[in-house]
């Protein structure tokens, strides 16, 4: 049992990192993917304590893009074998810089609908980054909803009453990033963009030539229809399976690591042990600069 989509206290998670690898270890979780939101400082976190426990912990991230076909967010995981380098990781400070953008404007959306929350609120409960799930938290402990599907619903999300856009990089720019720093990009929750599976046949189609590399096909808000058309669409384009509970601690109570939602998931050993003959044959045709730099890293991980 594995898990490659969850969150820590670094993005929208409850968990601090280290909470999060012990209760993976108790649970008997074999492999675990950090993927906060543009952001790799939660895996920064971990990382050292995987490394003392001997406990398989893999480098990723997910990333918030806009998708042109259907004129909406959507998000893509991106998975590394080893530390994707300084220059990816300063475009994610872009990402978060415009995540911040958005925020001041969601909290001036809010004020204008007499729902007063405040920076300073938000700084403590949200601490290194704040995400929307924060919104939620204060909106439901100051009376103003009931819960936080509820702020989600009626205020946050994007038909919501306070939704503000932000600026996001187009997914193909996302997909191109990941890979030109060695990674693999998944698309994430892809019925999220559209539960239309001709419509997400045609844009697999069209991400190839930027470099997608595979699609999450397991996730709590899939259908057995859904994980079947993912996982036709991954076999029918060469691409590889993801999968995880996408857990967020106590922001989503009814989301179990690594079982999802009343045990509707379990993804097995043999999809990461396919994600990573995909990043040796990457490795096989990187140019002798690519390869001796990732052997490099390797060495400072190790």
């Amino acid at each position: 049992m594995i898990d490659l989509h969850c969150h820590t206290n670094y993005s929208d998670g409850s968990d601090e990192p280290l909470t999060l690898l012990n209760r993976a270890a108790q649970l008997g979780v074999q492999a675990l993917a950090i993927t906060d939101h543009d952001t790799l400082e939660g895996y920064d976190a971990a990382w050292p304590h995987a490394r003392e426990t001997g406990f398989d912990l893999l480098c990723g991230v997910e990333l918030s893009t806009r998708c042109a076909a259907s004129a909406r967010s959507a998000h893509l995981l991106a998975y590394f074998s080893s530390d994707p380098g300084s220059v990816f990781r300063t475009w994610l400070k872009t990402l978060r810089d415009k995540r911040l953008e958005r925020n001041a404007a969601l909290l001036r959306r809010l004020h204008e609908l007499k729902i007063n929350i405040s920076c300073e609120e938000l700084q403590a409960v949200g601490k290194r980054q704040i995400g929307r799930p924060h919104f939620a938290k204060l909106m439901v402990e100051k009376g103003y909803v009931k819960t936080p599907g509820e702020a989600f619903d009626r205020y946050l999300c994007e038909s919501g009453l306070a939704w503000v856009d932000r600026e996001e990089p187009s997914l193909e720019e996302a997909i191109e990033r990941v890979w030109s720093a060695g990674g693999i990009a998944s698309l994430a929750h892809p019925v999220r963009i559209s539960r239309d599976y001709g419509i997400l046949r045609k844009l697999t189609a069209a991400l190839l030539p930027h470099g997608l590399e595979a699609i999450e096909c397991f996730h709590p808000e899939h259908t057995t229809p859904d994980t079947h058309a993912c996982l036709e669409i991954a076999a029918d384009y060469g691409l590889e399976t993801t999968g995880g509970s996408d857990f967020h601690g106590s922001y989503k109570p009814d989301i179990q690591l690594a079982t999802g939602k009343d045990g509707n998931i379990q993804i097995t050993l043999p999809v990461l042990q396919n994600l990573r003959r995909r990043f040796m044959k990457k490795r096989q045709h990187d140019s002798p600069v690519a390869a001796d730099h990732a052997e490099r890293t390797c060495e400072v991980r190790s």
